[in-house]
């Protein structure tokens, strides 16, 4: 991209907030074939920064600085009283309540940008959004002038590799869930694993996501980076939290893994094997069975299809099933994300149950990992849950999956899942 393509930003002066205590947004459209980049944020000046894309290729948005923050309440608030169109972007750890923290992140984060792009058709559009309090574009401008200096691209090479559990503390793990399943204290628990790869050389988060964007076509894309120190969180997550419409809201359970093959006839026997083996049915039906009883209260009407479907990953498939309501009136969205955040297919069932279990046996901090992620307007919103996920942090990648354990689970079977989760990023990863 060009320095000189976008027109001069001019933005509003203080006596446009004579109709409003809001925030005001100004647009500017340039028609150019071009895609955009995840590395547009490498050269953003402020923070934080956040690159969004829907999933199966849906338009991507990126966006940095910001002009307010808070709570999904206080910003919707905000929303309510500003220009149309402007969105709220953020997400939040696991489990706030997690005893441990050892991540540079806060423990939830909603934001108003200073700048949003967005992508639609063959047209960029560029969106800066002013308060009476700040009126300046001067560091929009000089990010664009960078915008044509973007470094070549190297993939990092990998020196170590270490695994939190490692196999023989997550089969004890197993082992203790499935005695608690047995004992009917838990009908299922989602135990996770981070996997730490100390890389050759500097990658940037926004070049990394790049990378992974072309291994995962169907899933959604993120990177967040709040500040300058924090490192980033980033990852393709194939699971939406949920999507909102005006009151229309959908969700959807994915739960039950078995991997890809390159062969059609070994594939179609994975994706049988999906569909026929108790223990994938088992863990797929105790997700839909609770994100069902959320519907039941956030919804005045709601119904989920009959049977699952089948999602192909590039490297993994899993059962499916959509669940679709009309929202009661007046709830928020800070309500919606109350009501189905943690699911079964991330947490557990009972979900008090499994949340205790999860904080007294991994030997990790989730942090973001799992968390709900993800962007709200007054219009309409979405998230998704922030599974297939990283963070990176200086030369240091933590690489986050989990596997539901359920009655007929195998610790050496999940462990293997395990690794079919993370093989897009080993795949990527240069020898």
């Amino acid at each position: 991209m060009r320095a000189g393509e976008w027109p001069d930003l001019l933005g509003p002066t203080a006596a446009d907030f004579d109709r409003t205590d809001g925030i005001l947004r100004r647009e500017w459209h340039m028609n150019e074939d071009f895609s955009l980049s995840p590395r547009w944020l490498e050269s953003a000046p402020l923070f934080p920064k956040i690159f969004w894309r829907s999933r199966s290729g849906g338009l991507p948005i990126l966006a940095f600085g910001q002009v307010a923050s808070g709570s999904v309440s206080e910003l919707s608030e905000l929303l309510a009283n500003s220009d149309s169109g402007i969105r709220l972007f953020g997400g939040a750890r696991f489990a706030q309540s997690s005893p441990a923290n050892h991540w540079p992140f806060p423990g939830d984060f909603y934001f108003i940008p200073k700048a949003e792009v967005t992508r639609a058709g063959s047209s960029t559009k560029l969106a800066i959004h002013f308060t009476r309090d700040d009126l300046e574009t001067s560091d929009v401008a000089a990010w664009i002038a960078g915008l044509d200096r973007m470094a070549k691209l190297r993939k990092p090479g990998v020196l170590t590799r270490s695994d939190q559990p490692p196999f023989s503390q997550w089969s004890e793990a197993v082992h203790l869930a499935l005695q608690q399943i047995s004992s009917g204290l838990l009908d299922k628990v989602v135990l996770a694993r981070q996997s730490t790869f100390e890389l050759a050389e500097k990658i940037t988060p926004y070049a990394l996501l790049g990378l992974i964007m072309g291994e995962t076509p169907a899933c959604f894309h993120f990177c967040f980076e709040p500040t300058k120190d924090s490192g980033a969180f980033l990852g393709a997550s194939p699971e939406q939290l949920y999507r909102r419409v005006g009151r229309n809201v959908e969700s959807e359970a994915i739960a039950g893994t078995r991997p890809r093959s390159l062969d059609p006839a070994e594939d179609a026997r994975l994706e049988s094997q999906l569909r026929d083996f108790s223990k994938e049915r088992l863990e797929h039906r105790l997700v839909v069975d609770e994100l069902a009883r959320a519907f039941r209260e956030l919804c005045v009407d709601f119904s989920h299809d009959e049977l699952p479907a089948v999602l192909k990953l590039a490297r993994v498939q899993h059962l499916q099933t959509h669940l679709r309501g009309q929202l009661a009136a007046d709830l928020s969205d800070g309500e919606i994300l109350e009501g189905l955040h943690p699911t079964p297919a991330t947490c557990g069932s009972p979900t008090k149950a499994a949340r205790s279990f999860i904080e007294e046996n991994e030997l990790f901090d989730r942090g973001w990992y799992a968390g709900p992620l993800g962007w709200i307007s007054r219009e309409d919103a979405e998230f998704c849950v922030a599974i297939r996920s990283m963070h990176l942090i200086e030369m240091r990648l933590n690489v986050f999956a989990g596997a539901g354990i359920v009655k007929g689970s195998d610790a050496e079977r999940e462990w293997s899942e395990l690794e079919d989760k993370i093989s897009g990023v080993l795949h990527i990863l240069a020898p």
